[in-house]
């Protein structure tokens, strides 16, 4: 058996689960900034997947990811990074800093191995993030980075496109490739914008800041753009909104 799970896994489980969360992260962002530090991470990762993987214009060194919600102030990519993931999805961010919904928002399920989070875009805004992803410099090798885009709280669903266009922005240049979510049930009315007439709005309005950076930041080709939506929408209507979009 593990180290961890004989030791560190019995500890984190008497603690709150948020609590744990945020001292895993605290842990992971100190150590990933000492060269003994990464070397550790690297001993301890195990067998990690060699083959790489292509999917919308991106080559990723590895199968493994972080989804959003794990690092969503982009504390520990490097570290992530050193652990074996081959890609780490930052966020979700909202343009300003936001304390995301009360606590307790986090619930362990012991005997399904698994988590319900209501957590509400809890994050330090886009700029905080963007800072830290400057400052892990220009990448040859390490994980694919995401960003995960969301909305204020208390921005009204018909200015939420402005929103999204705001974290995407600030950003872009840090990033491989963006995410829109609008499947969260943990921000009121947020599912909304998977109605047919907002979500076409907000994608015209995505897809036109999205060529705008890349004319203005990048190297004129704009970055894959993923849309986040909940199991009840139709992939059908869906394709024929994205065909609007495109069109």
């Amino acid at each position: 058996m593990s180290l961890y799970r004989r030791v560190a896994r019995p500890l984190l489980f008497r603690l709150d689960p948020e609590r744990a969360h945020g001292l895993t992260l605290d842990l992971l962002a100190a150590v990933q900034h000492l060269s003994v530090g990464r070397r550790l991470l690297r001993s301890i990762r195990g067998r990690v997947p060699s083959e790489r993987v292509s999917a919308f214009g991106l080559t990723f060194p590895n199968r493994l990811g972080v989804a959003a919600g794990y690092d969503k102030n982009a504390r520990a990519v490097v570290g992530l990074g050193d652990l074996g993931f081959g890609h780490v999805e930052i966020g979700t961010l909202t343009p300003a800093a936001q304390r995301g919904n009360p606590r307790p928002r986090v619930f362990r399920l012991p005997k399904d191995q698994a988590l319900i989070n209501r957590m509400g875009f809890p994050n330090e805004g886009a700029a905080a993030a963007a800072m830290r992803l400057r400052a892990i410099g220009q990448r040859t090798h390490g994980p694919i980075i995401g960003a995960s885009l969301g909305k204020q709280k208390e921005t009204p669903l018909e200015q939420a496109a402005t929103d999204y266009c705001r974290v995407m922005a600030v950003v872009y240049p840090f990033v491989d490739y963006l995410a829109i979510n609008i499947s969260s049930p943990n921000t009121p009315g947020l599912r909304r914008l998977q109605a047919a007439h907002h979500l076409l709005a907000l994608l015209k309005a995505l897809a036109a800041e999205n060529r705008r950076l890349a004319l203005s930041q990048g190297d004129g080709r704009p970055k894959p753009l993923l849309v986040k939506v909940s199991p009840d929408v139709s992939l059908a209507q869906l394709d024929e909104i994205i065909t609007a979009v495109e069109e």
